[in-house]
């Protein structure tokens, strides 16, 4: 799993993060144990 970017919406209390990985779950399980829960993961795809 790589981490791209990562940007906060202090306002709305809501960070967003741009992340590659082989699967969503993969995504939530780092989060979690990052301390960091994720509320939603959108998957996004890349075309070249």
């Amino acid at each position: 799993m790589t981490f791209e970017h990562a940007w906060a919406d202090p306002e709305e209390g809501v960070i967003y993060c741009l992340s590659e990985a082989p699967t969503a779950d993969a995504v939530l399980r780092i989060h979690e144990r990052a301390g960091h829960p994720a509320d939603e993961i959108h998957h996004v795809p890349l075309s070249i």
